[in-house]
């Protein structure tokens, strides 16, 4: 059997682009809680990808990816109403201009899905993305961990990758006060000299967005993940399909 990884971006009223709605992402959790699923933290995650960690059959690896907003607003309430683990993998120049324009100015949240999020990002980053405040409050159930620095969208300036991935892990390092070996690659891009470098600064596991089963096979390079959509009841079908290495190959090759 094997752990599948969520991987979720926004959650928002309602849905849309990369975004799960409140009442959606309500049943999931509500699903996981009332089934007895465990959730995994990032270092049990590790471990069990290592071989030296059997979690229960029913386990599961919660993910969020760029560190928005919206998911202190509406995901975290809802994964502490269940006690639910997290991960979060943070953007850190996003979690930084965010920290910044916030101390000077305390600001509102606003929800806006992704295409809005993007145009008011440069601008408004305290509206948008999660503060410092806002992880420390968040890390009772949630961990973070790196999705490099600017994650290429240029929003306040772009640097050569080794030197932008570089400043995501003393970020973290500064802020949080550990070493951080996750690393999620911005929209599941990467290559060979791109791995050699991440892996030359420390980091150790790699998460992708391509969907499969992760087994305790010790192969930490490629991580795969499910986009969420939909309800409790697609959340079960995946859960089931994803759990399975033989059925998520079969189910792959039904779909193309």
């Amino acid at each position: 059997m094997g752990v599948a990884v969520l991987m979720y971006h926004h959650i928002l009223p309602e849905s849309g682009f990369i975004a799960s709605s409140v009442s959606e992402f309500l049943a999931q959790m509500k699903f996981l809680a009332d089934n007895g699923y465990k959730t995994l933290t990032s270092s049990e995650f590790l471990a069990y990808k290592k071989g030296e960690f059997a979690p229960p059959k029913k386990s599961v690896f919660i993910t969020f990816d760029d560190g928005w907003r919206d998911n202190f607003y509406y995901a975290y309430p809802i994964l502490k109403q269940f006690n639910l683990n997290a991960t979060i993998f943070l953007v850190t120049q996003w979690i930084e201009k965010s920290s910044e324009q916030n101390a000077l100015k305390k600001a509102e949240f606003t929800p806006l899905h992704h295409a809005q999020a993007k145009q008011q990002a440069p601008q408004n980053p305290a509206s948008l993305f999660l503060n410092w405040d806002e992880v420390a409050k968040m890390s009772e159930l949630c961990n973070f961990h790196s999705h490099t620095h600017g994650h290429t969208d240029g929003y306040f300036g772009d640097l050569p990758f080794e030197a932008d991935l570089e400043l995501c892990k003393n970020t973290i390092k500064n802020r949080l006060d550990f070493d951080d070996t996750h690393l999620c690659w911005p929209r599941g891009k990467f290559d060979d000299e791109k791995l050699k470098i991440a892996k030359n600064l420390g980091y150790e596991i790699f998460y992708t967005t391509e969907r499969g089963a992760n087994l305790a096979d010790k192969n930490l390079d490629y991580i795969k993940r499910i986009a969420v959509k939909n309800g409790a009841f697609w959340l079960k079908k995946s859960l089931f399909i994803y759990q399975n290495e033989f059925i998520s190959k079969i189910y792959a090759k039904l779909k193309g």
